[in-house]
C-alpha cells in the first residue's frame, strides 16, 4: 500500500481498528466494478458498528480517494451517483 493517499494527513491518527478495516475494504475492492463497492462500503461500516467505530467524515474522503483513483470520470461520476442513493443524500 504505497499508495500517496495512505500517507494523507488525515489519516495520521487513525484509530489502528479502523484502519484494518479500511485496509481490509480497500483489497477486497480491487478489480470489482463500481457497483460492488457500495456493498463493501457498507459492509466496512457495519464492521466498524459493531466495534463502536465508524469513519469521520476526513476518513471517508480518503477511503472514497483511494477507491476512485483509478476510475476515469465517467466511473467517478456514477460511483458518485450510487454512493448518493445509498446513503439516501
Amino acid at each position: 500500500m504505497a499508495d500517496s493517499s495512505w500517507n494523507n494527513p488525515k489519516m495520521k491518527n487513525i484509530d489502528p481498528r479502523k484502519l484494518a478495516v479500511l485496509m481490509e475494504l480497500v483489497k477486497e475492492a480491487q478489480g470489482k466494478p463500481i457497483d460492488k463497492l457500495i456493498p463493501l462500503i457498507l459492509s466496512a461500516n457495519k464492521k466498524l458498528q459493531a466495534q463502536n467505530l465508524s469513519f469521520t467524515k476526513d476518513e471517508s474522503e480518503v477511503l472514497i480517494e483511494i477507491l476512485t483513483k483509478n476510475m476515469s470520470p465517467k466511473e467517478r461520476a456514477r460511483f458518485e451517483m450510487l454512493r448518493k442513493l445509498m446513503s439516501g443524500k
